[in-house]
């Protein structure tokens, strides 16, 4: 199966030589499953690759969205940007997904607009599989810093979808993330959606789940607002950077604990393995028409690559058509 990715090697925290290089290396390391990319720099970026591999091209864009640039001016003020190219070329067709290690709110925005949503769904969410106890889904993590009740219904929809199609989860727990399990629990939007979601029939809702649970298994989808859900990631994160740092201090406090470290060395590199966010690379925009990954801003190369592996997988598994078939099939019943 042949897959074209419209990367843009711009906007991240690292050069673009960086992203470029974990770009290349997908691209060598995943030829034959048909993957082929299109690097989308500003000319002096593409100027600096050299030996490129065959199945990669270039494309030139005039600016950049820094970080710092409020997501709003993206489509006003920095149309020829890279971010915005990427997105182009996906919706023209010359490119099946996108990857972008840029601003998440100018991709999200660009997104939006160019590529635009799957029909009936009305706001798309940023989803992040979190690989604790049991991998599941954080939904929204910083696509929507703000929702509705019916957003947060929809985020539930998408999830279970998502969880079922992709992570093979049969009649996947669907929770909500809030400060306690009771129901009366909470800031109105979260005892509002406690109520919708209850009442959805579509979805398999176990409740709200706390904090100190969530590593644990307590659930395969996990509801919140983009704010909460982002604060929630990049605590999972420094939390994963901070046990793997811990242990290895721990291994190197004496000949003894040396020894030790040695004699488990194979099952701590398991450990920080599947707590290092650079084997997921990034996280995808569910309910967009096309495959679009938001790869960590913090991306190496390494990391960047396992978000173009990441979506290069979301292509070939149809994700986008479980999701928009499913979606209306559930929407049918909803109706009803």
């Amino acid at each position: 199966m042949k897959i074209t990715v419209a990367v843009d090697i711009m906007g991240g925290d690292n050069p673009a030589s960086e992203l470029a290089k974990g770009a290349i290396d997908a691209a060598n390391e995943f030829a034959t499953e048909g993957l082929n990319l299109i690097l989308v720099g500003t000319n002096e970026a593409i100027e600096s690759l050299s030996n490129l591999p065959d199945n990669v091209k270039t494309c030139v864009a005039e600016s950049i969205v820094e970080m710092t640039d409020e997501p709003g001016i993206v489509m006003k003020e920095k149309k020829n940007s890279t971010l915005v190219k990427a997105c182009e070329l996906c919706k023209n067709g010359e490119a099946d997904a996108v990857v972008s290690a840029g601003n998440t709110g100018a991709l999200f925005t660009a997104a939006s607009l160019i590529i635009r949503r799957i029909k009936g769904i009305r706001r798309a969410a940023l989803g992040s599989v979190i690989p604790l106890t049991q991998p599941f889904v954080l939904l929204d993590c910083g696509a929507n810093l703000d929702a509705t009740p019916e957003v947060m219904l929809l985020y539930a929809r998408m999830g279970s979808i998502y969880a079922e199609n992709v992570l093979g989860v049969e009649n996947p727990r669907v929770a909500l993330l809030n400060n306690g399990t009771e129901a009366h629990k909470g800031i109105p939007l979260y005892t509002e959606s406690y109520a919708l979601l209850k009442e959805d029939n579509t979805i398999n809702f176990v409740g709200n789940c706390e904090g100190k649970a969530v590593p644990f298994g307590e659930c395969d989808v996990l509801v919140c607002d983009g704010f909460t859900g982002n604060i929630t990631l990049k605590l999972i994160e420094g939390m994963g950077k901070f046990m793997s740092k811990s242990i290895k201090d721990l291994f190197h406090a004496s000949k003894v604990a040396t020894v030790a470290g040695a004699l488990t060395l194979k099952h701590t590199k398991k450990l920080k393995k599947r707590l290092d966010p650079s084997e997921y690379g990034g996280a995808p925009f569910l309910g967009l028409a096309k495959p679009v990954v938001k790869a960590h801003g913090s991306s190496d190369a390494y990391s960047f690559r396992s978000a173009i592996k990441q979506v290069m997988l979301y292509c070939q598994g149809g994700t986008i058509d479980k999701i928009a078939s499913t979606m209306a099939k559930k929407t049918e019943t909803v109706e009803e």
